[in-house]
């Protein structure tokens, strides 16, 4: 863990990326996702696909939209962790259930539903401006201890 960073929880961290105060991985501007709220256990971004993650359909890819629920579920395992750490994940599982259209704005929710000490699981939700679920993920990740967040 680098200077400055001793003390802080894995939720400490992920505010800090929203705040702007520590720099976020350069993914999540590829693709329009920006982290605005962190509970221990609970991330919320704003995301914005743009028309360069759309498929021939014209609609966002499915591997966008999963890659977005990836990660709200790595950011949620993290924001429960007392330190901050990077979560591998081991299983995602998603449903889809509307297109996500480029250009609109959604919510993307993550949630931690079990920690435990070598394996958490979550749930994450991309909602519409209406509130209408879009799709949603489960995954189960693992801590990697031998690495922290740069």
């Amino acid at each position: 863990m680098g200077a400055g960073r001793t003390g802080m929880t894995g939720a400490d961290f992920l505010r800090s990326i929203a705040a702007g105060t520590v720099e976020s991985s350069p993914h999540l501007a590829h693709l329009g996702l920006r982290l605005v709220d962190v509970e221990p256990g609970r991330v919320e971004l704003v995301w914005r696909p743009g028309p360069e993650l759309t498929n021939r359909s014209g609609v966002v890819h499915g591997g966008y939209i999963a890659t977005a629920l990836d990660d709200a579920c790595g950011m949620s395992s993290g924001s429960a962790a007392e330190r901050p750490t990077l979560h591998l994940t081991m299983n995602l599982n998603v449903d889809y259930l509307r297109p996500v259209q480029a250009g609109e704005v959604y919510t993307v929710v993550g949630a931690v539903t079990h920690r435990g000490r070598t394996r958490v699981l979550t749930l994450a939700t991309v909602t519409d401006a209406t509130g209408r679920l879009c799709a949603q993920a489960t995954a189960s990740l693992t801590p990697n201890r031998n690495t922290t967040p740069g």
